[in-house]
């Protein structure tokens, strides 16, 4: 529908006008071709629809989404205002948990500020459950930096666990600080997960993530891997590899800005 198609659809059905007309600003950047003014290394992207024009239909169905929310997403990381397609997969994978049915519990590996993880705490309450958040909360270990790694740099010190705590809350969480996966002897029981996500970007924590989460998701459990495609974290991309070269499941790419990989684990193994 063409945008003064619109426009006059908005005049003849005055009890819809402000949906077709919030509807017609939102998609004159690309009717008009405005898009191309900007650099190629950025792009604009509609929100999904369920989180827009049809948010209130959502809303009627107990959706998790809140616009509000999106502030968390950017809490201390503007970079993250450039990878909305991620926190918009990040609240799909959540509805279609939610809407299968599938419970567990839920966890992080790589924190850093809270951004995604203050979303999967928000899961876990929703379901009854826990989320399990590991991180040093000082940046990589030096233990870590060897190997496919030995050149990395020192990152993603500039948090803390206070701070995270006051972004995410604390209700149905469990924060794990620590080296991965030592770490690991602090958590009780033997818990399975309905969602895993892993942004830990060196190969030996993403190894031993791997090893110790993917046994324990729960049939149709979500994994999924940020960094994977980014062509920046090549430990991360060896670890997946070589993990998933012998697993009935297949990596499936998210055109988000560092390339996550998700995968759901199968309901019966071949």
């Amino acid at each position: 529908m063409s945008l003064i198609s619109q426009i006059g659809r908005a005049f003849r059905e005055p009890g819809k006008a402000w949906r077709y007309a919030k509807i017609a600003i939102r998609t004159i950047p690309f009717r008009t071709r405005l898009i191309r003014l900007l650099p190629r290394s950025f792009s604009l992207t509609h929100a999904p629809e369920r989180y827009v024009t049809h948010l209130p239909k959502y809303r009627e169905r107990g959706g998790l989404f809140d616009p509000a929310d999106s502030g968390k997403w950017l809490s201390g990381n503007p970079n993250n205002a450039g990878d909305m397609p991620r926190y918009h997969f990040l609240n799909l994978s959540c509805d279609q948990i939610l809407k299968e049915g599938i419970s567990g519990d839920v966890a992080e590996l790589g924190v850093f500020r809270g951004n995604s993880a203050f979303l999967l705490a928000k899961l876990a309450r929703r379901l009854g459950t826990t989320a399990y958040l590991f991180d040093t909360y000082e940046g990589f270990d030096q233990r870590d930096l060897e190997g496919v790694d030995a050149a990395a740099p020192t990152a993603f010190s500039n948090t803390s666990l206070d701070r995270v705590k006051r972004l995410v809350g604390e209700e149905n969480t469990v924060f794990v600080a620590g080296y991965f996966p030592d770490s690991l002897a602090k958590v009780e029981g033997d818990p399975r997960f309905c969602l895993v996500h892993l942004d830990c970007d060196l190969y030996a924590p993403m190894k031993a993530a791997l090893e110790y989460f993917y046994p324990r998701l729960v049939p149709g459990g979500w994994l999924i891997i940020h960094d994977y495609a980014s062509l920046v974290w090549d430990g991360a991309e060896k670890a997946v590899d070589e993990f998933f070269a012998d697993k009935p499941e297949n990596l499936v790419l998210i055109p988000d800005k560092a390339g996550t990989a998700v995968i759901r684990r199968l309901s019966r193994m071949p």
